[in-house]
């Protein structure tokens, strides 16, 4: 399918907007893609084109015990500048020796787009996550509204793809974090 960013652009232009990232979806995909996204810069890059009316950042915190909390405090004083944060705490599942740090965001994301979507005309779920499949059919078939996936193209669901999308890896010269 072939798609044009500078005519999503126009499409999404002066709408009242709800931006929702799931931490938990990019983390790893910042990783592989060898960069981590402004979170202000791409509040910028979509404050151009559309009215946002909610910027939020979903996370799951690790417990103040795990050697990951203080990083994540100072990294959340970061991206506190340019959105709202939402958290929950992390689960540590333990099996026989291992323990698996779980901390999915997704329900939490969702009610906040049901909560929100009678004053939204447009929907951004930055998140490659192919969980939010049943919200883009309650969002555009039920309510007639907009949605938009914004993902890394190695971490954006196949069926994505064939929604309205924009890939981090094109506006990365816009949104990237500078150390």
């Amino acid at each position: 399918m072939k798609r044009d960013l500078k005519n999503l652009l126009k499409i999404i232009k002066n709408k009242k907007a709800g931006v929702f990232i799931d931490d938990s979806n990019l983390y790893h995909a910042q990783k592989d893609a060898g960069w981590k996204v402004d979170w202000g810069k791409l509040k910028k890059f979509l404050g151009k084109y559309c009215n946002l009316l909610a910027y939020n950042y979903y996370v799951a915190l690790p417990d103040r015990s795990d050697v990951d909390y203080k990083s994540t405090i100072a990294y959340l004083r970061y991206v506190k500048k340019a959105a709202t944060i939402k958290t929950k705490p992390l689960k540590y599942i333990k099996v026989a020796k291992t323990v698996t740090r779980k901390g999915d965001v997704d329900v939490e994301i969702v009610l906040d787009v049901v909560r929100n979507i009678e004053k939204l005309d447009l929907v951004f779920v930055v998140s490659g996550d192919s969980d939010y499949l049943e919200l883009k059919n309650w969002v555009v078939k039920d309510k007639k509204k907009g949605i938009v996936f914004i993902a890394f193209i190695n971490n954006m669901a196949w069926e994505f793809k064939y929604c309205w999308h924009i890939y981090l890896d094109e506006i990365k010269d816009l949104v990237r974090l500078k150390r």
